[in-house]
C-alpha cells in the first residue's frame, strides 16, 4: 500500500474509535465531504490539517502513515466518573419501572450446586426500595468458616429488582473479588406463605453455570446479623431445611433442566 493508502486506511480506524465519521467529522472541526476524501485516499490533508488531526487524536503524526498492520491504537481509559456516569445512564431506565412485588425485608435464598445435587448453599438477601426503585444486598458465606470450601463463594452483591410479566429479575454485581455480574430470574410460587423459585446464573471455578433457586422471608423479627450466620451449606435433604424449601427444590431443578434442553433443542 502506498503511503496515502496507509494514512487514509489509519485514519478510518481513528475516525471509528469515536462512533461514527460524521462524529469524528464534528469533533475535529474537519467538513465530512472532505474528511470523506482523506479516508478514500483520494487527497491527502496538508501539513497543518494533519498535524491537528495527529494531536486531536493523541498519536504521533509519523504514524499515520505506518503500514495498517503497524498502527496500533491505544485508546484512553475511561475515568471512574465516565463509568460512574455511564453506569448512571443505563440504570436510569430501570429506576422508572413499577414497583416490585416483592415486599421489603430479609431473606433466605437457596441455590442448587451445579454438578452436586445433594448439596445446597445459602445467601442472605436484604431487600429495601428508594423512590419506586427495589434495591437487593445478597450476602454469600459471610457466616461460614475460612478454612471450608465454601469460604470460596464469599460475596457481596448489589443490585435492583425489575419485575415484568411475574417474573422478578435481580440484576446485580459482586462488590468483591472480580466484581462478576449476578443474574436471578424468580417467579412467586402457588403456595400460601410468600416463596419465590426459579433460576440464577453463577459464576463457579469452571465459568458459568445455571442453578435452581427458592427463596423465601426469614422468621419474624429475625436479625440481618443472626440470619447471614444460619445461612450456611445445606444437605438437599436435610430434615431441618424449610419444608417448602425441600419440596420446591426438586422441582426448580426439574424446571431448570427442562428449560435447558429445550434451549439446546430449539
Amino acid at each position: 500500500m502506498s503511503a496515502r493508502a496507509n494514512f487514509a486506511d489509519n485514519l478510518r480506524r481513528l475516525c471509528l474509535t469515536k462512533g461514527s465519521i460524521s462524529a469524528a467529522s464534528r469533533e475535529m472541526g474537519v467538513h465530512r465531504a472532505q474528511l470523506e476524501k482523506y479516508l478514500s485516499g483520494e487527497r491527502e490533508p496538508s501539513a497543518a490539517v494533519r498535524k491537528h488531526i495527529a494531536e486531536h487524536f493523541g498519536v504521533d503524526e509519523a504514524t499515520l502513515f505506518l503500514p495498517p498492520e503497524q498502527f496500533t491504537i491505544e485508546l484512553p481509559k475511561p475515568s471512574k466518573i465516565q463509568i460512574s456516569a455511564e453506569v448512571r445512564k443505563a440504570v436510569a431506565p430501570l429506576l422508572d419501572e413499577p414497583i416490585a412485588s416483592i415486599p421489603k425485608g430479609i431473606y433466605h435464598i437457596y441455590f442448587t450446586v451445579p454438578g452436586t445435587p445433594d448439596q445446597l448453599y445459602m445467601s442472605t438477601i436484604v431487600v429495601t426500595r428508594v423512590g419506586n426503585a427495589t434495591l437487593f444486598r445478597r450476602l454469600t458465606g459471610w457466616g461460614i468458616k475460612r478454612d471450608t470450601y465454601w469460604a470460596r463463594f464469599t460475596g457481596d452483591h448489589k443490585g435492583i429488582v425489575v419485575e415484568r410479566l411475574n417474573v422478578l429479575s435481580f440484576v446485580a454485581a459482586n462488590q468483591r473479588g472480580q466484581h462478576e455480574p449476578t443474574l436471578m430470574r424468580l417467579h412467586w410460587l402457588p403456595v400460601a406463605s410468600p416463596l419465590l423459585g426459579g433460576h440464577a446464573m453463577v459464576l463457579t471455578h469452571s465459568g458459568a453455570s445455571f442453578s435452581a433457586v427458592v427463596m423465601q422471608p426469614v422468621p419474624p423479627n429475625t436479625k440481618l446479623r443472626d440470619a447471614i450466620r444460619s445461612a450456611q451449606p445445606r444437605a438437599s435433604n436435610d430434615p431441618t431445611l424449610p419444608v417448602l424449601v425441600r419440596e420446591f427444590i426438586p422441582a426448580m431443578r426439574r424446571e431448570l433442566i427442562e428449560w435447558i434442553r429445550r434451549d439446546v433443542a430449539g
